[in-house]
């Protein structure tokens, strides 16, 4: 389900992702970041489809080298210019053609983002290849029958390491993290 950049740029600009700063969603952010910091302390880290920076905005910078943040939208990552600095860089790139320029990840996130892939588990193949020996990737995937069917499917593929369940009055949500075999 490839959504184009000027969709997602429209529904920034609109404040269709507004809600993502609710006071509801910091239980789920909070089960990605437990897993970078169990799994990739100090390490470098790649999210793939950041938004506007709002889980990186929470970590404590101490625990983690570097961070890089992905995002179709141009409007989204203009949002991040107060938490780019040496550490921590936003761009604006499609998640299905991006290439790292020459790096490697101890871990890579998809919060919320990977059932938008045209290809999802080929797209999550392709970034267990951007991976260092011992990375991970961390999935945090909201509660539907398309999405249950699509981590059931990755079950089959892949096997996750940890399972954190999250919900509130909104639904439900499941962040896994599946480790390299590198």
């Amino acid at each position: 389900m490839h959504i184009q950049a000027s969709t997602w740029d429209k529904q920034y600009a609109q404040g269709a992702w507004e809600v993502l700063k609710s006071p509801l969603e910091e239980k789920r952010f909070e089960s990605v970041r437990s897993f970078i910091y169990k799994y990739a302390a100090g390490g470098n880290i790649l999210e793939v489809g950041c938004g506007e920076g709002l889980l990186q905005a929470g970590m404590d910078k101490q625990r983690y080298a570097a961070f890089t943040g992905i995002d179709i939208s141009t409007v989204a990552i203009t949002r991040t210019a107060d938490l780019q600095d040496t550490q921590n860089t936003y761009l604006v790139a499609d998640m299905e053609t991006w290439q790292p320029a020459g790096e490697e990840f101890d871990i890579i996130i998809f919060n919320e983002s990977l059932y938008y892939a045209s290809y999802p588990i080929q797209l999550m193949s392709r970034y267990f290849s951007f991976l260092k020996p011992g990375g991970a990737i961390i999935l945090s995937v909201y509660e539907t029958p398309p999405n249950k069917q699509l981590l059931d499917a990755i079950e089959n593929r892949y096997h996750a390491a940890e399972e954190k369940i999250t919900e509130n009055e909104r639904g439900r949500w499941y962040c896994r993290i599946y480790l390299s075999e590198k």
